[in-house]
């Protein structure tokens, strides 16, 4: 298929980026698999500039046997721009397809840039045949505190509310709000951060009225992995309410909701 704006909301996808996907459905994986190793490639994939050129990496999951593998193209004029910017948009696509067919097994995405093969995004029970080099640093969590902003002291509260979401949708939403604050830069003042997700599911996260009138991008991606570990680790998939501290001072608040409503900044923990 062919991406467009459409596909992947909130993304500015040009129409000269294509990806083709080729499932094997016949080797199922578990979903919590896709999305943890998902979620952790995605951690450390957004710390890296847009433009950055990717070769082969690895990222095994913590919870199963498969993993999700990035080979880039060896061959032909240009082979070796697999970008940060193109591996956003295709394990986006790629989890988005997942989750709304609700189809998980073994597959392929054939990234190309103007008709230009530029890479494949497998995942996978095993590592696909070939050359590769596998990711020489610790294994991805989605505890990670990896970005431009980890300088700063960076605190977070996270409050509980009653509604239940959809687990897979929220790893998808937090999935896609990384991969938004790294396509802003995370080091870029924005009003705020705003990401629907499917099933109205969404990530939000604003600077105190009171305080700031902007905060940094990174914000929001550090709150989401903060968020999204505690959530695993609670095993608490409901309503999620969050205020971040930055160096001492109250800088922002948002949380996962769902629906179109406001948040409940009065949500007990």
């Amino acid at each position: 298929s062919r991406l467009s704006q459409a596909d992947v909301a909130g993304f500015n996808v040009p129409s000269a980026f294509g990806i083709v996907l080729l499932p094997e459905v016949h080797i199922p994986i578990d979903s919590e698999e896709v999305y943890r190793t998902a979620a952790g490639m995605m951690v450390q994939v957004t710390d890296r500039p847009l433009m950055e050129a990717w070769w082969d990496r690895d990222w095994k999951s913590p919870v199963g046997n498969s993993g999700i593998y990035i080979r880039h193209n060896k061959y032909g004029r240009d082979p070796s721009r697999l970008y940060t910017q193109y591996i956003i948009w295709g394990l986006n696509y790629l989890l988005l397809t997942m989750t709304l067919t609700g189809r998980y097994c073994q597959i392929t995405a054939m990234l190309s840039y103007r008709g230009l093969p530029v890479g494949t995004i497998h995942i996978a029970t095993q590592s696909p045949a070939g050359e590769f080099r596998s990711a020489q640093e610790p294994q991805a969590s989605v505890a990670s505190d990896s970005g431009s902003v980890a300088s700063d002291d960076f605190e977070i509260r996270v409050s509980y509310g009653s509604r239940p979401l959809p687990k897979n949708v929220v790893y998808l939403t937090a999935i896609q709000a990384m991969g938004e604050a790294c396509e802003k830069g995370l080091s870029a003042a924005v009003p705020g951060m705003f990401t629907v997700g499917l099933q109205l599911v969404t990530w939000k996260l604003f600077p105190m009225p009171q305080h700031e009138r902007v905060i940094k991008a990174g914000y929001s991606r550090m709150a989401v992995i903060k968020t999204l570990a505690r959530m695993a680790l609670d095993q608490q998939f409901l309503e999620a309410f969050v205020w971040i501290k930055v160096d001492g001072h109250d800088a922002g608040m948002g949380g996962f909701t769902q629906g179109i409503a406001g948040l409940n900044l009065n949500a007990t923990s």
